[in-house]
């Protein structure tokens, strides 16, 4: 199973969730931990990377980690003044969600978000 950086940004109460090219169904912002790279790293690092927003501030939360089917998600939130911009290839589109609006989503994110409250 591999590791995954995976980043909780929220903004005016909404979670930034991004959707991969080819799939029907959203995410949380991150991607594959590099070797000797911290988990926080790797969700800053991809935060960058997919959606050209850099970290003000980022903090481990270690109450969400999450063992996935695919994935064991470490992760972190974190806090950003740049608005989202597709930057790779990998995406398709983002959305800031309500948490309420009926969204295809991975299971991963409603386990994850409920670890929040």
């Amino acid at each position: 199973m591999k590791t995954r950086g995976t980043a909780v940004v929220i903004r005016d109460g909404k979670v930034l969730l991004v959707r991969d090219k080819g799939h029907k169904s959203f995410s949380l912002p991150g991607g594959g931990v590099k070797k000797n790279e911290p988990s926080l790293a790797a969700a800053v690092r991809e935060l960058y990377e997919e959606l050209q927003m850099s970290a003000r501030k980022a903090e481990r939360l270690f109450k969400c980690d999450f063992k996935g089917l695919v994935s064991n998600h470490k992760v972190s939130i974190v806090e950003t003044d740049e608005n989202p911009e597709i930057g790779d290839k990998e995406l398709a589109e983002f959305t800031w969600w309500d948490r309420q609006k009926p969204l295809p989503k991975y299971s991963h994110v409603d386990q994850i978000l409920k670890r929040l409250d």
